[in-house]
């Protein structure tokens, strides 16, 4: 559900799965505009929940419709562990999201 506040809309979900299909949604629109733009996407993760909710990126139609090799991917708050640690966010990114689509 869509409202309108000022001049700003605002998305409401009833569940995080809702949520996690209009993100994916959003993420690759805004990657197709850009790679067509400028040739490139970049995006900064952070950890917490964000990945788990960008599954569908992993998924189809999104996994197969973004150029994946065309995407520079940057750490906002990284700490300072080996990148298998359980207290990485490249670890939780990677398992959540970036080996299921590495092959693209």
């Amino acid at each position: 559900m869509a409202c309108e506040i000022g001049n700003r809309t605002v998305l409401k979900f009833d569940t995080e799965d809702g949520v996690a299909v209009a993100l994916a949604r959003y993420i690759a629109d805004l990657s197709e505009r850009f790679i067509k733009e400028k040739g490139s996407f970049n995006v900064v993760l952070s950890g917490g929940s964000l990945i788990d909710t960008m599954r569908y990126l992993a998924r189809a139609p999104y996994k197969e419709s973004v150029d994946w090799p065309k995407w520079s991917i940057f750490w906002l708050d990284e700490r300072v562990v080996p990148l298998d640690s359980k207290d990485s966010n490249y670890r939780l990114a990677w398992d959540g999201l970036l080996k299921y689509v590495t092959s693209y």
